[in-house]
């Protein structure tokens, strides 16, 4: 008599229905993607090397608030720490990391990272709005130093152009009272500004520049008149001043052309600032043009 076969297990079917279920969404061992983990917050610590140095507390309060609203919707980046690989060190989130320890949290959601922590923090701060021009210029130096790269390695690398690498390197030669006031947000410029500040070869136009900053009177006009001065050519002018002027060069004799007027307020704005005394020739042209824009405004 054959033995009985004994009906399947309904709590084995059920386990291997959930498995098969489950299996087209499981991440694998062999995926591309990290797994994420929850990771408790006094296993974390800050790495001293991040690029960004300067933290604004209403800004992280302020994410604080969105996180205890919304909870955390994008994961840290962290690597084990070498000293102690039951902790980790973060790679990118510290923004996130202490606005969690502000809102009271024990655990954070994270991502081990185990890439080049630098490029990985690096990138991600440049993809941040908020990033200090100074933190930025700091951090790539530092990445450029400590890799022995070329600036054409490091735009390879961070797909920047080379020129854009360049510039930003260039905002660490000026003063590091002004670099530091930027940082502390003391004062507010754009990278740009500090860009063409930053091309300001001459040290009597730069220092001057530099005052007018710090002043608050650090305009665009007034770096154009100094990188004319500078390099001793005409200012340039927006594309359509130019665009003015040839529509201004095909009227009747006697109109204005407007970028004949920029190009003498910025001569004469760059003479003012440089503060040399006028010549005999250059006193008698100005006399003849104040004497006609006198007539100007007396007949308008």
């Amino acid at each position: 008599m054959a033995p009985r076969r004994k009906a399947p297990s309904p709590i084995l079917g059920a386990v291997r229905e959930m498995i098969a279920d489950a299996s087209d969404t499981l991440v694998t061992e062999n995926s591309r993607f990290k797994h994420t983990f929850e990771v408790a917050i006094d296993k974390i610590s800050p790495d001293p090397d991040q690029p960004r140095k300067h933290i604004d507390d209403e800004a992280i309060a302020e994410l604080a608030r969105t996180m205890e609203e919304h909870g955390q919707l994008q994961p840290i980046l962290v690597r084990r720490d070498p000293a102690d690989r039951r902790h980790y060190v973060i790679v990118a989130g510290e923004r996130r990391y202490r606005a969690a320890r502000l809102n009271g949290w024990p655990t954070l959601l994270a991502i081990e990272h185990d890439a080049d922590p630098e490029i990985a923090a690096l990138i991600e701060n440049l993809q941040r709005v908020d990033l200090s021009p100074v933190d930025e210029a700091r951090g790539l130096a530092r990445l450029i130093e400590g890799r022995g790269w070329s600036q054409a390695e490091a735009a390879g690398v961070l797909g920047k152009a080379k020129s854009e690498i360049s510039g930003v390197l260039r905002i660490l030669t000026l003063p590091d009272d002004l670099l530091d006031a930027v940082l502390t947000s003391e004062l507010t410029l754009p990278k740009n500004v500090l860009v063409e500040l930053a091309r300001i070869e001459t040290p009597a136009v730069r220092d001057r520049l530099v005052a007018l900053a710090f002043e608050g009177k650090l305009t665009v006009r007034a770096l154009r008149a100094a990188r004319a001065e500078d390099s001793g050519k005409p200012p340039r002018l927006p594309e359509h001043d130019a665009e003015v002027e040839t529509a201004a060069a095909r009227t009747a004799p006697g109109k204005l052309s407007l970028r004949q007027l920029d190009r003498l307020a910025l001569a004469l704005e760059a003479a003012a600032h440089r503060g040399t005394p006028l010549s005999a020739a250059e006193r008698e042209r100005l006399e003849i043009v104040q004497h006609h824009i006198e007539a100007l405004f007396s007949g308008s």
